[in-house]
């Protein structure tokens, strides 16, 4: 009998990944969070139009800066001492050290920037780290081939594909939807009434937590939460970490 999984998806580890795990936790859901190990604490501001984050605001700027012509909104990392107790529980990925795009680095700053941060977080969360997910979806060759040899068995993408199949190429696989797409119910809706007649079924939802302090009627508190009532809500849906579905799908295969 074929599975239907639902991920969750969240990237650069931020202060509002705290909220983010109280309401998973209060629908009993899976998730899995993409962090850089070199950026723990930073703090900047994410000046956005519509529902896109558009661009980032170091701290000491923004709060000298009189006229802001965006929004902004906190785009604060947790800092390093706190991340093991906020994240207990939930699947840890690798999304470079330092948020790097892969098409701009040099071969070494590929193997350091996805190297010592696989290596980073093992380290502290004590889980063998087998996730990743493109910065800026930018993926080129050699970062493949890194990724492999660092025992990385999927990496994120950030195309849509809203087939629900699970990716032949797990080390290019696409979301399904961002959540601030305007399908996004309309998509959840198809999953949940689909039937897995054909293989197990695979919905990826990505976000950003700061986006949720966006307010908007697509990006807000209020959507995240509806989008866990309604999927949690059916027993034939097991919400669930990335590397929890690919494990499951991977022992139904055999």
């Amino acid at each position: 009998m074929y599975r239907k999984y639902f991920v969750w998806n969240f990237d650069d580890g931020l202060e509002q990944d705290r909220k983010i795990i109280e309401v998973l936790k209060k629908y009993h859901m899976g998730a899995t969070f993409n962090l850089n190990s070199g950026l723990y604490g930073e703090k900047t501001f994410e000046g956005r139009i519509g529902n896109l984050g558009m661009t980032e605001m170091p701290y000491d700027e923004y709060q000298k800066k009189k006229f802001r012509l965006l929004p902004y909104v906190p785009h604060f990392r947790i800092p390093e001492d706190e991340v093991k107790e906020v994240y207990e529980g939930f699947e840890i990925a690798s999304h470079t050290l330092t948020h790097k795009n892969m098409k701009k680095c040099t071969d070494e700053e590929i193997e350091r920037e996805i190297c010592e941060d696989v290596s980073n977080l093992e380290q502290k969360f004590g889980q063998k780290i087998t996730g990743f997910a493109y910065p800026y979806g930018a993926v080129n060759e050699k970062c493949t081939q890194v990724l492999k040899d660092a025992g990385i068995r999927y990496a994120r993408t950030v195309k849509s594909d809203p087939s629900f199949r699970f990716p032949e190429d797990p080390l290019h696989m696409p979301m399904t939807c961002w959540h601030i797409s305007k399908k996004a119910f309309d998509l959840l809706d198809e999953f949940i009434n689909a039937r897995p007649e054909d293989g197990d079924m695979l919905f990826v939802m990505f976000a950003h937590g700061y986006e949720f302090d966006f307010g908007t009627r697509e990006s807000s508190w209020y959507t995240f939460d509806k989008i866990c009532r309604t999927v949690s809500g059916h027993s034939d849906i097991e919400c669930v970490s990335n590397g929890e579905a690919f494990r499951r799908h991977e022992e139904e295969m055999k």
